[in-house]
């Protein structure tokens, strides 16, 4: 039986992100006239795309680890352990492990309205490596806080669809 959903660890990622998203939106004055601000507006999207990521593991393995046990619990969560950037293929491809009617639900999700949230997906992905790996990514802060919102919107996908007490 689940006693809390979504799992402690997604209310706890999206509160951190929530706080930083409130940061970048509203900058105090003399964050705002930083060095630093550039640095919010980019930091924004590593943790968006890590809260995705995140969630996504974390659902999931909640997810399993209610509606299974033992050596089946083992290996489902092995496999998790592989899911890597949170591209839309990738997401396709766990979700379709699960279920292909479930699969199918997703990519038509990411796909609706000409493709936008996986566009948005695909660029946050992206710029979150680029500035991992010190590129010059060009993301401004309306950018930054968009990809924020695609990036709850699709977590939030996962945590109603897998809900184990659906």
């Amino acid at each position: 039986m689940v006693t809390r959903w979504p799992p402690w660890e997604v209310t706890s990622l999206l509160h951190n992100l929530d706080v930083l998203f409130e940061l970048v939106e509203n900058p105090p004055a003399q964050v705002l006239a930083s060095d630093a601000y550039p640095w919010l507006c980019r930091l924004l999207v590593v943790r968006s795309c890590g809260y995705l990521e995140q969630v996504v593991m974390e659902v999931c393995r909640a997810y399993v680890r209610e509606r299974s046990g033992g050596p089946v619990r083992t290996f489902a969560h092995s496999w998790l352990d592989r899911a890597g950037n949170p591209t839309p293929e990738r997401l396709g491809e766990l979700v379709g492990r699960f279920d292909s009617t479930m699969q199918e639900d997703l990519l038509a999700f990411l796909a609706d309205q000409d493709e936008r949230l996986a566009r948005a997906v695909y660029f946050m992905v992206d710029r979150r490596n680029r500035i991992a790996h010190g590129l010059n990514e060009g993301v401004s802060r309306a950018k930054a806080l968009e990809l924020k919102l695609v990036a709850c919107e699709v977590a939030d996908w996962f945590v109603l669809r897998f809900n184990p007490g659906r």
